[in-house]
């Protein structure tokens, strides 16, 4: 039974895929510049108390420069560019260990290069994972004297993918999914340059 519903999956996708080929074209062909301006979802951990404080919103930049085209069947192209995020949160709890209700607040800016292979399944629509390298800082404070404040700068490495919806050819939404906590997920309006 699995393998009867794995051929008719595998002949739906074959199908869909040749449809939807026949209308896809470069949606991100160089010498295209996008700029991403999002708002995130995030979350920190920490070694005090291993807990998590949640960033929302986060505030997301990144610009990508498409300088590599016809990759996979002519519907595709490859980008560089830059990325920068920055994030704030806070939380009250009460703390058993130092009887005493404590304020937790975080701070996290990163920013650093990115680079990402985009492929236009359909028309207006450019779909793109790629990976990114940079810094972050962060740093935590609470209200309380005795618990210690941390900050620590650390080189930042993560994966994305996303997909950018053209309006025209100079304004798209996107959404971004990475692995990365700061910014774990992200949603916003591109400006699109020379597309």
């Amino acid at each position: 039974m699995k393998k009867f519903l794995l051929t008719i999956v595998a002949a739906l996708v074959m199908i869909c895929g040749a449809t939807i080929k026949s209308n896809a074209q470069n949606e991100f062909y160089p010498p295209s510049i996008g700029l991403n301006f999002g708002l995130g979802c995030g979350t920190v951990n920490h070694s005090v108390n291993h807990w998590n404080n949640i960033f929302v919103p986060t505030f997301e930049f990144a610009g990508d420069y498409s300088f590599l085209p016809n990759v996979i069947n002519a519907n595709g192209s490859v980008s560089g560019g830059i990325y920068f995020g920055i994030g704030k949160g806070s939380r009250t709890e009460y703390n058993h260990q130092y009887n005493a209700e404590i304020k937790y607040s975080d701070a996290c800016w990163r920013f650093g290069t990115r680079g990402a292979l985009h492929y236009s399944w359909v028309r207006d629509l450019d779909t793109y994972a790629g990976v990114a390298f940079g810094v972050k800082h962060q740093s935590f404070t609470t209200d309380h004297s005795l618990i210690d404040d941390e900050k620590s700068t650390e080189f930042d490495s993560y994966g994305f993918g996303g997909a950018r919806y053209k309006f025209n050819h100079s304004v798209a939404v996107f959404s971004e999914l990475a692995t990365t906590h700061q910014a774990w997920f992200q949603i916003g309006i591109s400006v699109l340059i020379n597309n």
